[in-house]
């Protein structure tokens, strides 16, 4: 593309209590390899007690305040993309910073079938800590066709207004929700190898990693749910797949110890839990990462079941669950 054929772009940040991102954010996107003319920011605060939307507004971009006592990212991003009129809309979380190069990296990705495009995210300080490292592991994709984007992607905005963006009600999978319901209509996701975004996971203490875990298997179990009764299926395999790693050695040792043998339950058991073991060597070919990263990523593997199944029952015992929402493929 030529300079006077790009288009207009503008670019949604959601986010609540990011005043110490914020300012990075923004300030990465004023920095980008791309007319700053042609380039319209809009931060949507989800209910900040901080200075998040006082930042904004002394930065001279359009802040909008959700006034809502339930924000979701869904609602923030839809909040942004009501008052967006250019043809492209870029979506960041605010604890991001755009890389330079990404916006007239990802335009050439789109053609008539193609929604939205999305680039490789990465750690801003991956030698933080293990937690740290192990989400840079989990930020590494191959280029190509995709099943979904994350929180930061570049997209056409007609087809996703027409669809009617987000699910508001989602508290987290909203993203995987979208991109489903645009691949129903046609449309391709496209995710490439270019730098897109940096990401701040500030994640020092196990109970945010607990945390972290267990809103994503609640959105496993709600979209899993939802989607039941498509084609696709959406998330149904992991469901089963995390709901057998954590089940399927307490029903061995269970049936071990009732059959009297115990101790090779337990080293049945104990392979079963440890499975993730075996894709060290596809992880290190994968990831460009060492033996030793790999490892602490098999067992982070291994683990992170228990607290995204947790997450899952949460779901499937509330009394808000609802009934099962039947979305059938076109």
């Amino acid at each position: 593309m030529t300079p006077d054929s790009l288009p207009s772009i503008d670019i949604v940040i959601i986010g609540i209590n990011v005043e110490r991102y914020l300012n990075d954010c923004i300030a990465s996107i004023r920095a980008a390899d791309y007319p700053q003319e042609l380039l319209n920011i809009i931060y949507v605060d989800g209910g900040s007690r901080d200075r998040s939307p006082d930042i904004g507004q002394e930065a001279g971009i359009r802040v909008i305040r959700l006034d809502h006592p339930h924000p979701t990212p869904g609602r923030g991003r839809n909040a942004g993309m009501l008052v967006a009129t250019a043809p492209f809309i870029q979506f960041l979380d605010a604890d991001t910073i755009l890389h330079p190069d990404w916006l007239k990296a990802a335009l050439p990705c789109f053609n008539e079938t193609i929604v939205a495009v999305c680039g490789k995210r990465s750690e801003r300080r991956p030698d933080l800590n293990l937690y740290h490292r192990i989400a840079s592991v989990e930020w590494f994709y191959e280029q190509g066709p995709c099943r979904y984007f994350g929180g930061d992607f570049l997209a056409r905005r007609q087809p996703l207004t027409a669809i009617g963006g987000f699910d508001d009600l989602l508290v987290a999978g909203e993203e995987p929700d979208l991109s489903c319901r645009l691949r129903q209509q046609g449309w391709v996701i496209w995710r490439t190898t270019a730098d897109m975004t940096l990401h701040e996971l500030n994640m020092t203490r196990f109970a945010q990693y607990w945390k972290r875990a267990f809103r994503s298997g609640h959105a496993y179990a709600q979209i899993c749910l939802r989607y039941l009764r498509t084609t696709e299926k959406l998330w149904l395999r992991e469901f089963f797949r995390i709901s057998a790693a954590v089940l399927l050695p307490l029903l061995i040792i269970g049936v071990g110890g009732l059959l009297g043998h115990p101790a090779m339950a337990l080293i049945t058991a104990g392979i079963v839990v440890l499975r993730p073991m075996a894709r060290i060597p596809a992880t290190m070919r994968r990831c460009h990462i060492s033996f030793g990263m790999a490892l602490a990523y098999a067992l982070h593997a291994s683990f992170v079941v228990y607290p995204q199944f947790f997450g899952m029952l949460r779901f499937l015992l509330s009394p808000r669950m609802g009934p099962v929402v039947n979305r059938r493929s076109s």
